[in-house]
């Protein structure tokens, strides 16, 4: 059997046939959703750490997700580029060597971690740094006994690393309304067979933020984040795949049972603050007849 570490190098370079993440709502198969950066918008020789919301089908067991992070210089259109030779005996290769290739975790025994480089905004002009650069995190999800490339999912995130005076920070979630009501997000949603709710997720006030822009011109603006929230269902239909602050609601309809069907499932709801900032909540549903 091939160890984690060779099915994710054959994932990153062989990304062009393997999955890529789509815009359907639908759950259906092993998906990547969502990358969170903490800090969002690290300064160089900041550590940052990371998480990834992957969607595991009951039918799939899944061995854990790949890391590689770098950046601009070192990537090209599919990702961070590999350092192979470094990577050739994987078993026996050194954390050292591994680090030096690239690789910053695998989950769930190694938590991601990445430092940018100190010297990563050297050169730049003081405006340029302000903005700073986009680095790159490669991720690979690799279900058990995986046959071929084409059954890993792999997901990549850029993360701004700059000197901002006004830095990201990731959004939060903090409730769900389901016809206007709270929901204990402790509980299911329990409703029944083809029943139309509406879902309007509650942010902090705190995720919608006044950040400072530095146009090409060097001209400085302040701008106000336009968060927007992606949904996604096992069963059922949403009226939008998306939905945009201020206007966050959404309609799901319940999926259809013939007599004596009951169905127990979960919703996934990613916020992004178009900055590189994300967040995310699940939600169980169940529905009967």
């Amino acid at each position: 059997m091939r160890t984690p570490l060779a099915l994710a190098l054959i994932a990153q370079l062989c990304g062009c046939n393997a999955n890529t993440l789509t815009q359907s709502w639908q759950l259906d198969r092993l998906r990547i959703l969502g990358v969170r950066a903490t800090p969002a918008e690290p300064q160089p020789g900041e550590v940052t750490t990371f998480e990834s919301l992957v969607y595991v089908p009951a039918e799939l067991e899944l061995e854990g997700v790949v890391w590689f992070g770098c950046l601009p210089e070192s990537a090209d259109e599919f990702g961070c580029e590999l350092d192979t030779s470094a990577l050739e005996d994987l078993e026996n290769a050194s954390f050292e060597e591994l680090i030096a290739a690239g690789f910053i975790g695998f989950e769930p025994a190694f938590s991601p971690v990445w430092i940018p480089p100190e010297d990563a905004l050297d050169g730049m002009t003081e405006e340029a740094q302000q903005e700073g650069l986009s680095a790159l995190i490669n991720l690979s999800a690799l279900p058990v006994d995986a046959e071929d490339d084409g059954d890993i999912e792999l997901a990549y995130k850029r993360v701004p690393v700059s000197f901002a005076a006004t830095p990201n920070t990731n959004p939060d979630i903090t409730g769900l309304l389901v016809d206007g009501v709270e929901h204990d997000l402790s509980e299911p949603l329990i409703v029944t067979s083809g029943q139309v709710v509406e879902l309007d997720p509650v942010m902090s006030d705190a995720s919608i933020e006044e950040y400072t822009y530095t146009t090409s011109d060097g001209v400085s603006e302040t701008r106000t984040e336009e968060p927007y929230f992606s949904w996604y269902t096992e069963a059922g239909i949403f009226d939008q795949a998306f939905s945009l602050y201020p206007f966050t609601a959404v309609e799901w309809t319940a999926p259809e049972l013939t007599s004596g069907q009951e169905y127990e499932g979960v919703m996934l709801i990613v916020l992004r603050d178009r900055r590189g900032g994300m967040a995310w909540m699940d939600l169980s549903v169940q529905v009967s007849q």
